[in-house]
């Protein structure tokens, strides 16, 4: 991709993100204003205005009172009620001064973020107990001897005479450090709250922050330079990525699909690899033909099949467009670490644009991504190397 390219999808993605603040900041004040309303109500009432008709729950102590607490910086109920203390003041370029995200609320926040996500539900979750993780690794990436394979790190078979000498031979392990990044949300919202009558507040709060992690997760889990932020699968500073040149500009054909299933890693299962393609490559797959016939839709009054050559395809605006590099991608997300420190901190400041009669929302959480491989594997043949990260150039 040369520098034009990269500044194109460069400022595409951080429109995109900066449209998705702004949904979310909008969407969270309407829905803070009706956990405020809820506090006055009975507590039937204020059960069904926050969990929804027949839903269940503390109508005194849930996910949509915990954010109203940080909106009003209640600092004695979030202490008291809550058990929530400030973050942590750290060197790190970021937000500061938010409240962390009970532990109690976590685990729906963040499984809220891997329903909405492509990496996280697929890919090797490691807990860091710490803000710093090692990871010992299997070194794959050596070239072989001829007639062997670097599939074991190393560690050789031969055959021999019974009692014969055998010669040693040790696996290679390397380390992957997993450092706890800083994803931070940032978004400006009008003070001047406009009313939405709805229910269930709290899974909607739930999917509106656990939503926005997941989309600026998956991102960098696919194409993040790893400064900063994590490394992406297929990220451009991505060693173990093997790109597969199109056969046709433009176009996504059934040749470079063979091309890109030959480079792929064997072992995967359906359940941790799939197809992930930017939206507009999509109508390319529906269409796809050989010399005579349709290949992936045989019936146009059936419904799309959800797999590709056995494998599960999703669509990600957070790719490239059709006929850019990384418009189309093949992972096996098994073989991708995330290092999960599961802190979430939320904050709200009125002052952050007083003249203009804004306020802003931020959250911050914090986890990491790497390739458990640093390179493709070389093959016994010396030349064809194969990785579980392939995408079309």
């Amino acid at each position: 991709m040369n520098a034009m390219d990269e500044g194109v999808e460069t400022a595409a993605a951080e429109a995109l993100a900066d449209q998705l603040a702004q949904g979310v900041a909008r969407a969270v004040e309407r829905r803070l204003e009706e956990a405020g309303r809820a506090r006055t109500l009975s507590a039937r009432g204020a059960r069904a205005a926050i969990f929804g008709d027949g839903g269940r729950g503390d109508e005194r102590r849930n996910f949509a009172d915990f954010l109203l607490s940080v909106r009003t910086h209640d600092s004695r109920r979030l202490e008291d009620v809550y058990r929530s203390s400030k973050a942590a003041m750290n060197t790190q370029a970021g937000a500061q001064g938010g409240y962390l995200v009970p532990e109690e609320f976590l685990p729906r926040l963040l499984g809220v973020a891997a329903e909405r996500a492509v990496a996280r539900p697929r890919a090797t979750v490691i807990p860091m107990g710490a803000g710093v993780l090692h990871v010992p690794a299997l070194d794959v990436t050596a070239a072989p001897a001829a007639g062997d394979t670097a599939a074991f790190g190393g560690l050789v078979a031969r055959w021999s005479e019974e009692a014969a000498a055998v010669n040693q031979s040790e696996p290679a392990f390397r380390q992957v450090t997993l450092q706890a990044r800083e994803l931070s949300g940032y978004a400006k919202v009008s003070n001047a709250l406009v009313d939405d009558a709805g229910a269930g507040l709290e899974a909607l709060l739930a999917a509106l922050f656990g939503g926005a992690i997941a989309w600026h997760e998956d991102s960098a889990f696919l194409r993040g330079d790893g400064v900063g932020k994590p490394l992406g699968a297929v990220g451009p500073a991505t060693g173990a990525a093997v790109a597969v040149a199109r056969k046709t500009a433009n176009r996504f054909l059934l040749d470079d699909a063979a091309k890109m299933l030959a480079r792929f890693m064997p072992g995967w299962s359906a359940s941790r690899a799939c197809w992930v393609m930017h939206p507009s490559v999509y109508s390319e797959l529906l269409l796809m033909a050989d010399a005579t016939n349709l290949v992936f839709l045989p019936d146009a009054r059936a419904a799309a099949p959800g797999q590709f050559f056995g494998l599960p395809v999703l669509t990600s605006e957070k790719l490239t467009a059709l006929g850019l590099p990384r418009d189309v991608c093949l992972v096996n997300w098994e073989q991708y670490l995330i290092g999960d420190r599961r802190q979430v901190e939320v904050a709200y400041s009125e002052h952050t644009a007083f003249t203009t009669n804004q306020a802003a929302w931020r959250f911050v959480s914090r986890v990491d991504g790497q390739p458990w491989m640093r390179a493709p594997m070389t093959l016994s043949d010396g030349a064809s190397t194969l990785s579980p990260f392939v995408y079309l150039s």
